[in-house]
């Protein structure tokens, strides 16, 4: 498997609708889907080669994953705050200081049957000075070294046009959001297949892809929206291996439960959805919420864990099919930053982590060539910031 981060900048505002245009008001997201990049690149690549082997293998055998592209800076991609970051509840992000993690602490809560540790004053409320404010939901995108990434909207109206008289409509006003121009976002695209095949894959796709060069996603795109500038591919960051955060993760599960008088029951880890994650239970129905602490283990194919904790949030996933020139079926989904706690129960460890490493590879679920089911294990926001809590009541 080969992947490459593709970073794009806006040159007009990005339509993409996050509801069916059914109503006067249409809200828009603030990323773009990796379906609408897929399909971008699908129809530029019809455009320079046609339906040769190669397209078969990279879109339609679907090889090619192609991830949400996020909101980005100029040198740094950025990443998606979960379900349980928290932060001032007035000053939000004004306040840097009060961003914090609340998983361990839910976690806790639950096997200590108590609400000591979500209502310990010092991680409870803002610590800024003379601030005062409880914490609360915080949401948004942060850069790899926790500096906010705030793609700024607009509102586009029109009216319908009378065809009789050439003029305004009554009553035929309609607006839409829109991300202005200017931004960056990045992507990570998967290549599947042996080093040499997915290498040659990678370099065919980088070359209907070229920096400089110009495509057009989301909705409106005749009228002028949707225009990015490809700024070109690279290397992605550098993470910590899934090792490194499975350790450093159930550290601080045992520095933060013997803060509270107590020790761990086992081996704990964590799964945090980075893009939203499309899963049918066994009839066929789409997941949408967890009924059985054991339901989410066996879809995975997790033996001898259990979920303890999860902290999700619903979504609907829409799309255009551009061949057909119709809409997608409206899909409901796990959204992203949803999270989920774990705790190995009878399983081997290794065999556990053995597969986590796949999950986080292959992805999990429907539709993953359109970037749905990307997970990352572990993921140091939930522990960083405890761990600089514990380090501070220590002094």
């Amino acid at each position: 498997m080969v992947e490459r981060e593709l970073t794009l900048r806006s040159l007009s505002p990005l339509a993409l609708h996050a509801e069916r245009s059914r109503a006067q008001f249409t809200p828009g997201l603030d990323y773009i889907p990796g379906s609408a990049l897929r399909g971008a690149t699908a129809a530029r690549y019809l455009q320079l080669h046609g339906a040769d082997d190669d397209f078969q293998v990279l879109f339609v055998a679907g090889r090619a994953a192609f991830a949400d592209l996020l909101p980005a800076t100029e040198d740094r991609p950025g990443r998606l705050l979960p379900n349980t970051a928290r932060w001032c509840k007035r000053y939000g992000w004004e306040h840097p200081q009060s961003l914090t993690d609340s998983l361990l602490r839910l976690a806790l809560a639950g096997e200590l049957e108590s609400v000591e540790p979500l209502e310990d004053k010092p991680w409870e409320y803002c610590p800024e000075p003379e601030c005062g404010n409880k914490r609360d939901r915080a949401a948004g995108y942060l850069t790899l070294d926790n500096r906010r990434i705030s793609p700024t909207k607009r509102l586009l109206t029109g009216t319908s046009i009378n065809r009789a008289t050439g003029t305004a409509q009554s009553g035929m006003l309609f607006s839409q959001e829109a991300i202005e121009e200017g931004h960056y976002f990045r992507s990570v695209v998967r290549i599947a297949g042996d080093d040499e095949t997915a290498d040659n894959l990678s370099r065919r796709l980088e070359s209907v892809l070229r920096a400089g060069e110009r495509l057009r996603i989301g909705a409106d795109r005749s009228r002028g929206l949707g225009l990015v500038e490809i700024v070109g591919w690279s290397d992605p960051w550098p993470e910590l291996s899934l090792e490194a955060r499975w350790l450093s993760f159930n550290q601080v599960v045992v520095s933060l439960w013997q803060h509270y008088d107590t020790e761990p029951a086992c081996v704990y880890f964590s799964l945090t959805l980075e893009s939203h994650l499309l899963l049918r239970d066994g009839a066929g129905w789409p997941v949408t919420r967890l009924t059985r602490h054991s339901d989410l283990a066996d879809l995975l194919g997790l033996e001898g864990v259990a979920l303890k904790r999860h902290v999700i949030q619903p979504a609907v996933v829409r799309g255009w099919n551009a061949q057909q020139g119709l809409p997608k079926e409206d899909e409901p989904a796990l959204g992203r930053g949803s999270v989920f706690f774990f705790q190995v129960e009878t399983a081997d460890e290794t065999a556990v982590r053995q597969r986590l490493a796949e999950i986080e590879v292959e992805g999990l679920g429907r539709r993953r060539a359109e970037g749905f089911g990307r997970v990352c294990v572990c993921d140091p926001f939930h522990y960083t910031f405890v761990l600089q809590e514990m380090e501070e009541a220590r002094r």
